[in-house]
Protein backbone atom coordinates (compact mmCIF):
# COMPACT_ATOMS: atom_id res chain seq x y z
CA UNK A 1 0.00 0.00 0.00
CA UNK A 2 1.14 3.49 -0.71
CA UNK A 3 1.66 5.80 2.24
CA UNK A 4 1.02 8.92 0.16
CA UNK A 5 -2.63 7.98 -0.25
CA UNK A 6 -3.18 7.85 3.51
CA UNK A 7 -1.31 10.97 4.58
CA UNK A 8 -2.66 14.48 4.30
CA UNK A 9 -5.41 14.48 6.91
CA UNK A 10 -3.53 16.53 9.51
CA UNK A 11 -5.77 19.33 10.75
CA UNK A 12 -8.87 17.74 9.24
CA UNK A 13 -12.00 17.60 11.41
CA UNK A 14 -14.73 15.06 10.78
CA UNK A 15 -18.19 14.95 12.33
CA UNK A 16 -18.85 11.44 13.63
CA UNK A 17 -22.40 12.07 14.78
CA UNK A 18 -24.44 14.80 16.34
CA UNK A 19 -22.55 14.42 19.60
CA UNK A 20 -18.96 13.67 18.53
CA UNK A 21 -16.25 15.05 16.25
CA UNK A 22 -12.63 14.06 15.67
CA UNK A 23 -9.66 16.20 14.59
CA UNK A 24 -6.36 14.78 13.33
CA UNK A 25 -3.65 16.54 15.34
CA UNK A 26 -0.60 14.71 14.06
CA UNK A 27 0.25 12.00 11.55
CA UNK A 28 3.74 10.65 11.05
CA UNK A 29 4.93 8.05 8.57
CA UNK A 30 7.25 5.46 10.17
CA UNK A 31 8.80 3.58 7.24
CA UNK A 32 10.95 1.39 9.45
CA UNK A 33 7.88 -0.17 11.09
CA UNK A 34 5.61 0.10 8.01
CA UNK A 35 3.00 2.22 9.74
CA UNK A 36 1.47 5.65 10.18
CA UNK A 37 1.31 6.99 13.74
CA UNK A 38 -1.78 9.13 14.29
CA UNK A 39 -2.90 11.37 17.15
CA UNK A 40 -6.52 12.54 17.24
CA UNK A 41 -8.49 14.93 19.42
CA UNK A 42 -12.03 13.66 19.98
CA UNK A 43 -14.73 16.01 21.28
CA UNK A 44 -17.57 14.06 22.94
CA UNK A 45 -19.18 16.51 25.37
CA UNK A 46 -22.65 14.94 25.67
CA UNK A 47 -21.52 11.32 25.90
CA UNK A 48 -18.86 9.11 27.44
CA UNK A 49 -15.41 8.25 26.17
CA UNK A 50 -15.56 6.45 22.80
CA UNK A 51 -14.57 2.78 22.77
CA UNK A 52 -11.57 1.37 20.95
CA UNK A 53 -13.89 -0.27 18.39
CA UNK A 54 -15.59 3.07 17.69
CA UNK A 55 -12.21 4.71 17.19
CA UNK A 56 -11.12 1.91 14.84
CA UNK A 57 -14.23 2.55 12.70
CA UNK A 58 -13.61 6.31 12.63
CA UNK A 59 -9.95 5.95 11.65
CA UNK A 60 -10.83 3.25 9.13
CA UNK A 61 -13.26 5.56 7.33
CA UNK A 62 -10.85 8.50 7.50
CA UNK A 63 -7.85 6.65 6.04
CA UNK A 64 -9.63 4.00 3.92
CA UNK A 65 -7.94 1.02 5.57
CA UNK A 66 -9.43 -2.17 7.08
CA UNK A 67 -10.18 -2.00 10.80
CA UNK A 68 -7.95 -4.98 11.55
CA UNK A 69 -4.88 -2.98 10.46
CA UNK A 70 -5.49 -0.26 13.07
CA UNK A 71 -4.13 -0.53 16.60
CA UNK A 72 -5.53 1.91 19.18
CA UNK A 73 -2.66 2.39 21.61
CA UNK A 74 -4.22 4.83 24.05
CA UNK A 75 -7.38 6.83 24.71
CA UNK A 76 -6.70 9.51 27.32
CA UNK A 77 -9.76 11.41 28.56
CA UNK A 78 -9.57 14.68 30.43
CA UNK A 79 -11.62 14.66 33.61
CA UNK A 80 -14.75 16.78 33.32
CA UNK A 81 -13.92 18.10 29.86
CA UNK A 82 -15.72 15.76 27.45
CA UNK A 83 -12.70 15.35 25.23
CA UNK A 84 -10.03 12.71 24.64
CA UNK A 85 -6.74 12.24 22.87
CA UNK A 86 -6.34 9.05 20.88
CA UNK A 87 -3.02 7.53 19.81
CA UNK A 88 -3.24 4.93 17.04
CA UNK A 89 -0.99 3.04 14.62
CA UNK A 90 -2.13 2.17 11.09
CA UNK A 91 -0.09 -0.69 9.63
CA UNK A 92 0.46 -1.42 5.94
CA UNK A 93 1.51 -5.02 6.56
CA UNK A 94 -0.20 -7.36 9.02
CA UNK A 95 2.94 -9.48 9.41
CA UNK A 96 4.90 -6.49 10.66
CA UNK A 97 2.04 -5.58 12.97
CA UNK A 98 2.07 -9.06 14.52
CA UNK A 99 5.82 -8.88 15.11
CA UNK A 100 5.84 -5.35 16.56
CA UNK A 101 2.74 -5.14 18.75
CA UNK A 102 2.48 -7.05 22.05
CA UNK A 103 0.00 -9.93 22.23
CA UNK A 104 -2.16 -8.28 24.90
CA UNK A 105 -3.01 -5.51 22.43
CA UNK A 106 -4.57 -8.06 20.06
CA UNK A 107 -6.60 -9.57 22.92
CA UNK A 108 -7.74 -6.11 24.01
CA UNK A 109 -8.97 -5.26 20.52
CA UNK A 110 -10.44 -8.70 19.84
CA UNK A 111 -8.08 -9.35 16.93
CA UNK A 112 -6.40 -12.67 16.26
CA UNK A 113 -2.83 -12.80 17.56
Amino acid sequence: MSAQIKLGNQGKTIKVGEDMSATVLREVENKLLSRIEVELFVDHITRGTPSRKEMQKIISSLYNVPEDQIIIKKIASEYGRGSSRVHANIYWDKNVMKRVEPKYIFKRLGLES
